[in-house]
């Protein structure tokens, strides 16, 4: 494990699908004050504390981090919720691994049709990378990552001819 270690994170970007959520869920709880106070509901009262203790409890897990840790051929996807909860999202071994190319390589035309997990920071902005590796039982999968430059070269130390260069800034969503 000497000198075989890299990570990298990234900060997830809010989609618009969290922003609604978001929104959605504080309207919820300003309408069951709302009507608590204008019928005099007390039932809708202590809704509307149970739906408000949810919110403060659930509320940091909208912000997401992604940790990238590369140990000595092995590559692990980690969530950070809310700056303290992590959670292993998937662990690969190299050996799993078919190819690492930036997004949009001609390396990747013949896995495009597998199932993509994009474990990404979604900023148009980003460099991103795929890994197409076998998963579990599930068979080969793209995985969209935003590896640190040392990284991807250890990567490519542990297996040159699986990691291409980036030498095409071309992206396809």
């Amino acid at each position: 494990m000497d000198g075989m270690y890299a990570e990298a994170g990234v900060k997830r970007a809010n989609s618009g699908k969290s922003l609604i959520l978001r929104v959605l869920v504080i309207a919820a709880v300003l309408f069951t004050f709302f009507f608590a106070g204008v019928t005099g509901s007390k039932i809708l009262f202590v809704l509307g504390l149970i739906i408000g203790c949810l919110i403060i409890w659930f509320w940091p897990r909208f912000n997401i981090e992604w940790e990238y840790i590369f140990v000595d051929g092995q590559i692990d996807f980690d969530t950070i919720s809310g700056g303290e909860k992590r959670k292993t999202r998937l662990r690969i071994d190299f050996e799993q691994v078919e190819v690492v190319a930036p997004l949009g390589s001609h390396a990747l035309d013949a896995y495009r049709h597998y199932r993509v997990r994009n474990y990404s920071s979604l900023r148009k902005d980003a460099k991103i990378y795929v890994v197409v590796a076998k998963v579990a039982e599930e068979g080969l999968e793209q995985i969209y990552f935003e590896p640190s430059e040392k990284m991807l070269s250890l990567m490519k130390e542990k297996a040159p001819r699986k990691v291409m260069s980036c030498n095409t800034d071309k992206r396809f969503m």
